[in-house]
């Protein structure tokens, strides 16, 4: 079995649980009595967005990878690249959404950052 995708999954985990964490402590404080502020309304387009393109970018470079064994035609390096900033964005989306440190909010981000990462490395390692 290859460790890779797993370190990548648990790495990708500990960035957008970290970031989740750090931007809940630079936040400014909710005073006692009110209700946690909701992300605004725009933010959900936009991680929708960023989330279509890592999707379609990782499947892309997956099939062209497994493709490229047989073919010998490999995506240039520069999707990669592209391919690894989309997935970083993706994961620090929550963090700059405005999420709040629940444990129903770490969970999700935790299970989410293990998604990515695991088909972020498993993309690159189809690269003959």
């Amino acid at each position: 079995m290859n460790p890779a995708p797993l370190l990548g999954a648990l790495g990708a985990m500990v960035l957008a649980v970290g970031a989740l964490a750090v931007a809940h402590r630079v936040r400014p404080e909710v005073p006692e009595g009110e209700p946690f502020p909701e992300p605004h309304p725009t933010l959900g387009a936009i991680g929708s967005g960023l989330l279509s393109g890592f999707t379609l970018l990782t499947g892309f470079l997956i099939a062209t990878g497994w493709a490229a064994h047989s073919t010998g035609i490999v995506p240039p390096d520069g999707l990669y690249v592209a391919d690894l900033a989309a997935g970083g964005s993706v994961l620090l989306y929550p963090s700059l959404a405005g999420l709040p440190f629940t444990p129903r909010y770490v969970t999700a981000v935790c299970l989410f950052g293990l998604l990515v990462g695991y088909v972020m490395v498993t993309a690159v390692q189809l690269r003959p």
